[in-house]
């Protein structure tokens, strides 16, 4: 089962200078920029570990509650950047490398980290202007909310570890 990560940022993120990061401490990554700004993280072996979405800005207050649930909403508040995160099944370092950058996004960034699973409906999507609209409309996604299964403890406590906002 892949492991799906939300890191919650206050700050734009900057995705290659945390992988750069990662890198100059001694991982052994191969990013790779795919298309529509995903960038994918690769072993040695040339096996894909991780994928990490474009961030994508929330401005609408109450969509952390609606897309991950109101606990891990009370942490956070917007605006702030959605990072997708998500490790690939069957590659144990796959989990831990996702996690660290999460982890390290957050640390750097500020924000809060939510770890749930395959399945679980999550993310905000940027949407187009209806027509003739307007204006910056703000980040919405799937309309069923979920808890933030699998978070865990401050930073530091945890593979999961969480930033005070």
């Amino acid at each position: 089962m892949t492991c799906d990560i939300v890191a919650l940022v206050r700050n734009q993120p900057d995705v290659r200078t945390v992988i750069e990061g990662m890198v100059a401490f001694g991982e052994q990554l191969e990013p790779r920029d795919v298309s529509g700004g995903v960038t994918q993280l690769y072993d040695p072996a040339g096996r894909l570990l991780v994928s990490i979405e474009i961030p994508v800005l929330v401005k609408v207050s109450g969509e952390v509650a609606r897309l991950l649930g109101s606990d891990q909403a009370a942490r956070v508040e917007a605006p702030l950047w959605w990072v997708d995160i998500r490790a690939a099944a069957g590659l144990p370092d796959a989990e831990r490398i996702a996690r660290r950058f999460a982890d390290d996004l957050v640390h750097w960034q500020g924000g809060a980290v939510w770890t749930g699973s395959v399945g679980v409906p999550r993310g905000p999507q940027p949407q187009p202007p209806a027509a003739g609209a307007t204006g910056a409309t703000g980040a919405t996604g799937p309309a069923a909310a979920t808890g933030p299964a699998g978070a865990t403890g401050p930073a530091g406590a945890g593979p999961a570890g969480e930033a005070a906002w």
